[in-house]
């Protein structure tokens, strides 16, 4: 292993997008077919749902404060404001752009299948204005609230941290690694008072302002994190059908050797020479966890797969589990790279300008 950490890690981080853009598009197929499965394929559903693929949302909340504090070691109120006005473009604009869209669709598809509706009603059924931070009306941060497109929660919980990270930076400085690990065992003590996503993003935040390389600091651990994620998340889906309580302990943990596992993974991908990454990939992250729930899983992949697939038997739901998301990705994919052909500015827009390693 080279010692270039700096470089090493930032080629890691792009590694790990695309998967954790596909992990998420997997929960979410998931998530439909958990409710009615049975025996192996229930299984299946929980390792997916309730274990490999819950470290996709909390790594990017620990990736992204990772990266906001990068150049913010000593606080300075301009840089601040610069990264704020940066990411209006890169989080801001694309997540109302999406829900606008999200709500077009929807209004599109339940005027070709069910009659005619107003875009007035769609959207008062989508909550109206609050379609943009939660549709049914409730708390939005660290709770189970949805914007109209589900999945941009996490952008707008992520938007909430970052206007808050000045009392991130104050509180990271004044209390330290102490203050860290008791917002961490506050959160396993008393559920939902501190929101995962705000925990991961301290965490990142922590480590850049610790002045920590995060491969760097994992990678001598490597083997230790692959056991131990394996054994969290054998416990964990163990203990989904035994034990919330103790599943969520477990499911604490998964992720936190997890996320140090997945970058020693990804790093390991590029200094073996595979490079299973592309640049392409790395980018299209954002535009396949904005888009893949826009009707592309459920009303396009998943009637696809059923009309070719018979899902009645056990085999046909095995093969299904994959291809729907698997279909939906591909989808996504070739979407975009139409979009870049021939609409290159909006497209930009739809994607904040996104360009690896933004900080």
């Amino acid at each position: 292993m080279r010692t270039d950490w700096i470089d090493l890690q930032s080629k890691t981080i792009d590694a790990l997008r695309f998967p954790m853009a596909v992990a998420v598009v997997m929960l979410h197929s998931c998530k439909t077919l958990i409710v009615d499965a049975t025996g192996p394929m229930k299984a299946l559903c929980i390792f997916f749902q309730e274990g490999i693929c819950r470290l996709a949302v909390p790594c990017f909340f620990f990736i992204s404060g990772y990266l906001f504090f990068n150049r913010l070691h000593d606080w300075s109120w301009d840089e601040w404001g610069r990264k704020l006005k940066n990411r209006v473009r890169t989080l801001l604009v694309p997540y109302l752009l999406w829900n606008v869209i999200a709500l077009l669709a929807y209004w599109g598809w339940y005027n070709f299948h069910t009659g005619p509706v107003t875009l007035y009603q769609q959207f008062l059924e989508s909550g109206g204005i609050r379609m943009f931070w939660s549709v049914t009306g409730a708390l939005p941060v660290g709770s189970q609230a949805f914007p109209v497109d589900g999945p941009l929660w996490f952008i707008r919980d992520l938007m909430f941290y970052i206007l808050a990270t000045p009392l991130i930076y104050l509180f990271i400085r004044r209390a330290r690694i102490y203050g860290v690990l008791a917002l961490g065992l506050v959160f396993l003590a008393f559920r939902r008072v501190v929101p995962e996503g705000l925990l991961f993003f301290v965490f990142g935040a922590f480590m850049q302002l610790s002045g920590r390389n995060i491969l760097e600091t994992v990678w001598p651990f490597r083997t230790r994190l692959l056991i131990l994620t394996s054994l969290f998340l054998a416990m964990t889906c163990y203990l989904n059908d035994v034990s919330e309580y103790w599943c969520r302990f477990s499911k604490f943990f998964l992720i936190v050797c997890g996320i140090g596992a997945a970058f020693c993974l990804a790093a390991w991908n590029w200094e073996s020479r595979t490079r299973l990454s592309v640049p392409f990939l790395a980018r299209s992250s954002f535009f396949i966890f904005a888009a893949h729930e826009i009707l592309i899983l459920k009303n396009v992949a998943r009637p696809l797969v059923d009309s070719v697939i018979p899902t009645h038997t056990a085999w046909g739901n095995f093969i299904a589990f994959f291809l729907v998301p698997a279909l939906a990705v591909a989808i996504c994919l070739g979407l975009l790279f139409v979009m870049q052909k021939l609409l290159p500015r909006t497209t930009g827009v739809l994607t904040g300008s996104r360009q690896l390693q933004t900080a």
